[in-house]
């Protein structure tokens, strides 16, 4: 059976070098050393090891990919439109365009369908970027923290640009201060931290979900090599890839929900106490 250190030599000479000339592994050296040193000579083995995240650059394709399918669909859904859908496709599409108007206006309330394109864009990149995880030969884009950590600042900058342009700089600021002014000093600071932390706790929540179901998969996958021969009924992957189904979807509303429930509180805390406050005032009225 050939060594690592053959079949590295071996990789070298097929990029043009001699194979007695290659480089050898050292016998202490690190197997991912190895890999890494087999990859840089021209070898074949790019793969990564179980419980590594894998490669940006390899996620960024992938999320190309994705971004690909939803523009397809787009394209092909608004072709030929009609004031009474035809097609498959238009009236699929329409019906997701109502499903997210509503969405967005039960959760942030009145005029929050205008946020309902980057609702259904953020939940459609994820949703997806989840599911072809579960294609073998791809990967999930949301399985590194650079993707979530991206998608979660972009929300972040998005919830502050509304909450200044719904309140303007100083009720901007003001929301921060909490209700009484003298406690100002206390309550800030906390408000502040707390508004920094969102995004890395959305990165984190969507990024950990993903990465552990997908390296559950692949573990039970290699082991279902081994005991498949012996045991040929089930997968042990298929229980989780099924479950897997669901959770990419959860994993997805979540972090769109919380991205409205975050506009929500930008452009709709105040106007919520001056509705209840004017509801108040008209209570007895009602009453006689």
């Amino acid at each position: 059976m050939p060594q690592p250190q053959d079949r590295l030599q071996i990789a070298q000479g097929d990029n043009g070098h001699s194979t007695g000339q290659g480089h050898t592994a050292e016998p202490g050296q690190h197997a991912g050393e190895q890999t890494h040193a087999t990859t840089e000579h021209g070898g074949k083995e790019h793969g990564h090891k179980i419980g590594e995240v894998p490669p940006a650059g390899l996620l960024f394709t992938n999320g190309i990919v994705v971004a690909l399918i939803m523009l397809a669909f787009g394209i092909a859904a608004t072709r030929k439109l009609a004031a009474v859908p035809r097609g498959v496709l238009q009236n699929f599409g329409e019906f997701l365009v109502e499903t997210f108007v509503n969405f967005t206006r039960g959760v942030i309330g009145p005029g929050g369908e205008k946020y309902a394109p980057l609702a259904g864009t953020l939940f459609f990149f994820i949703y997806l970027s989840n599911v072809i995880g579960l294609v073998p030969g791809f990967h999930a884009p949301t399985a590194n923290i650079s993707t979530t950590l991206a998608l979660g600042l972009i929300v972040f900058v998005y919830v502050q640009y509304v909450g200044i342009r719904s309140r303007g700089i100083v009720g901007y600021i003001k929301h921060y201060m909490g209700p009484m002014p003298a406690l100002a000093p206390l309550i800030m600071p906390v408000e502040i931290i707390g508004e920094l932390v969102r995004p890395f706790t959305l990165a984190m929540r969507l990024f950990g979900n993903i990465f552990g179901e997908d390296t559950v998969i692949i573990v039970l996958a290699a082991l279902g090599v081994m005991l498949l021969p012996a045991f040929p009924v089930i997968p042990p992957q298929f229980p989780i890839m099924v479950i897997a189904m669901i959770t990419t979807f959860v994993q997805a509303l979540v972090f769109t929900l919380l991205t409205c429930i975050y506009i929500s509180l930008q452009t709709h805390h105040d106007d919520d106490h001056a509705e209840h406050a004017h509801g108040a005032e008209h209570a007895p009225a009602h009453g006689h």
